[in-house]
């Protein structure tokens, strides 16, 4: 099979996952927005684990069933397909739970009881723009969201030995293809996703009035439907993080010994764990300066809108960004930096910049609003208890999502495969490149402690984080 063979092939399994996804999407919301207020918690905590689980981790705890499906490749079609929804499904429930709406409910009442008392057929003019601004928005844009993520993965493909399109040019790349060849093929996806990136921003930016922010509250499911949609945050768990815990921790005592063998881990970590802050830190900053101008002025909507521009290289995907980035600096004027950390930096920065802008946007609609600015008033107190109270309040109302949005950048930087494959000095390899390729070999008990270790070191240090905020508001109240 050719890539645009593949490529067609993944245009109708992303497809496919998109529709179940965005499927999903509404019944699951509907769930956690009628839980109550504890089980609305597990809800979501369910709902995003197999989400923030890392692909490469899920891939490396299925290689072994995939490779046992060598002979079955339908069946591995189906396993690859199946965590794809899994790990992407809560994507479209983010979209649909959060998006705004640019119609009311009791707009949309009135349209049915209009079209009920008229006869002659609807413009298609007017069943267009209230499809794009009603119910039916949300769900388009979380399937496209789902879409280009499913189109756009490698590293679930690769370690399930699934043939896509990604895989085959990241192959071609690495094996030695001319860059300018592995363009030319990687143009069919290019274009594919351009256009329904363009569709996806003719809809969000489509619209001369201003969004409504409340969000809905859709009809609470019955006893049977609410079950079954527990049921499935449950083997949604259990798929993407339980039995990748289980096989990451399986043996790893027995396989501490190779870590000791190999003290290049330690700088290979350090590697990643600079790049994803630097990276992570760059475009935290520049979503919120985005953000902030675009709240300071009348041309709010343009700068937004210079914002979602600047996140299309990111929702690329990491494949098509990193050639893109590895063509720049090949140009006679950058090639002097082609071996240096610039390359790597600039696709990870590029790659995480769409996640900014969005958590921040979430931030920003959900702060504290007056609680906020009533605790602000109360640190001016003299009172040293009551300067180091309203601290806590500031940090739970604010601050901590700031530090989670944060941190979620620095672990998305830190777990990527393709751009630092493609584009790492080589003076400087992160632990990830290096796991990843001893990945193929299957499951080791020395492999799953390397594995083990590259990830609670990066959690360790965000944890020392959040807890030296409790000494830094000790120290600022009595400053």
């Amino acid at each position: 099979m050719n890539l645009t063979a593949e490529c067609a092939w993944g245009l109708l399994r992303s497809a496919a996952v998109g529709v179940l996804a965005s499927g999903l999407a509404g019944p699951l919301s509907s769930l956690i927005a009628n839980a109550r207020k504890t089980e609305r918690r597990a809800a979501w905590v369910l709902l995003l684990l197999p989400y923030l689980m890392p692909v490469v981790l899920v891939g490396y705890a299925w290689s072994n069933f995939s490779l046992s499906l060598v002979h079955h490749p339908v069946l591995n079609e189906l396993l690859y397909a199946v965590l794809l929804v899994v790990k992407l499904t809560p994507v479209a429930v983010l979209v649909h739970y959060f998006a705004p709406s640019y119609l009311s409910g009791e707009a949309i009442h009135c349209r049915r009881l209009l079209a009920q008392g008229r006869q002659e057929r609807r413009p298609l003019r007017e069943s267009l723009s209230f499809f794009i601004h009603g119910p039916a928005r949300k769900t388009c844009v979380a399937f496209a969201v789902v879409f280009l993520f499913a189109f756009a993965d490698f590293d679930l493909a690769s370690l399930l030995n699934v043939r896509t399109w990604t895989v085959r040019l990241f192959d071609a790349q690495a094996g030695g293809l001319a860059l300018s060849a592995s363009l030319r093929l990687a143009a069919l996806p290019c274009v594919s996703e351009t256009v329904l990136l363009l569709l996806v921003m003719a809809m969000l930016f489509g619209s001369r009035g201003s969004p409504r922010l409340a969000l809905d509250h859709p009809k609470p499911p019955g006893r049977t439907r609410r079950c079954l949609r527990w049921a499935y945050l449950l083997f949604a768990v259990a798929l993407a993080t339980v039995v990748p815990a289980v096989v990451v921790l399986r043996g790893t005592l027995s396989g501490f010994r190779v870590i000791a063998e190999n003290p290049a881990l330690g700088k290979d970590i350090g590697t990643s764990i600079l790049f994803a802050a630097c990276a992570g830190g760059v475009s935290w900053l520049a979503a919120g300066w985005f953000l902030t101008r675009a709240e300071a002025g009348p041309r709010a909507k343009g700068r937004l809108l210079l914002a979602f521009l600047l996140s299309l290289p990111g929702l690329l995907g990491a494949l098509l960004l990193a050639l893109l980035v590895l063509s720049l600096f090949q140009l006679t004027a950058l090639r002097a930096a082609y071996d240096t950390p610039l390359p790597l930096f600039l696709a990870l920065v590029l790659l995480l910049f769409p996640f900014a802008v969005l958590l921040r946007v979430l931030l920003n609609v959900f702060q504290g609003g007056e609680g906020l600015h009533a605790a602000r008033l109360l640190g001016r107190s003299i009172d040293p208890r009551v300067r180091r109270s309203a601290r806590n309040l500031i940090w739970d109302m604010r601050t901590r999502g700031h530090f989670l949005v944060a941190a979620l950048l620095f672990f998305w930087g830190y777990f990527d495969v393709v751009s630092s494959s493609l584009l790492a000095p080589s003076a400087m390899t992160p632990v990830f490149v290096r796991l990843y390729n001893l990945m193929h070999y299957g499951q080791i008990a020395g492999l799953s402690a390397m594995v083990l270790v590259a990830l609670v070191v990066p959690l360790g240090l965000v944890g020392l984080a959040a807890s030296a905020r409790k000494l830094f508001i000790r120290l600022a109240s009595h400053g």
